[in-house]
Order: C-alpha cells, then structure tokens, then sequence
C-alpha cells in the first residue's frame, strides 16, 4: 500500500537494478521511464543511450532510449528483464512507473488516498 503525497499523487520507492529511487505512479505512462540520473545509478550510462523513440511527456515531445532493466521491485513485488525508457534530460523530473509494470499485476485499486498493489 502507498499513500497520495501533499501533491495529491502517489509516491513510490522502488530498487531498479538494487538501486533505490523514487517513482510517480502513472498509469497514462505506457511504460517505465527513468531519468538520466535515475538510469546512470541503475547501472547505465546515458551518453551511451540512443534517443530515437519519441515520447509525449507533460513537459512537450521529446526522445527516449529503450533499455532493459535486471530488475525491479515494488513494496517487495519483483520483476525482471523488463523494458523501459530513459527520457533526456530536460524531458522529465521523475520517474515513472507506467503500464508495462503494473500490467504485470492482479491488480491495482486506488480507495481514498491509498493505493494498493495486488501480485
């Protein structure tokens, strides 16, 4: 379970590659996008990346780089070898964990102010 933020969205700490960071709960995002520095503490280096998919984000259309993730675990629901995108840098402030994930699920229900995932 996960509790909207002040912000009134939905904060999640999850570890991509072993690696803690933190994540906007999206399900208008088809998958996972990371920031560069994001990607860059999950063991990937950004200048290596290449940006050829395009990407609407709330911040205008930019490119992404597709990768593959190792792994990633959410309140203790794990996945591996899982596709995502890397946005440039000045596309996107937060990560986010978008559909390709959470269609992995049973599901997925929002009651109130908190936000439960269900394996």
């Amino acid at each position: 379970m996960f509790s909207r933020d002040i912000n009134d969205h939905f904060v999640i700490n999850a570890k991509i590659n072993g690696n803690t960071e933190r994540f906007l709960f999206d399900t208008g995002a088809s998958t996972i996008v990371l920031t560069v520095d994001s990607a860059r503490a999950a063991g990937f280096d950004p200048s290596r990346l290449i940006y050829s998919i395009p990407v609407q984000t709330a911040n205008g259309q930019t490119e992404a780089a597709r990768i593959k993730l190792e792994r990633i675990e959410v309140g203790g629901i794990v996945r591996e070898n899982i596709e995502a995108l890397v946005a440039r840098r000045e596309a996107l402030n937060e990560n986010l964990l978008g559909m390709n994930y959470l269609q992995t699920l049973r599901g997925f229900s929002v009651q109130g102010d908190q936000l439960t995932l269900t394996d």
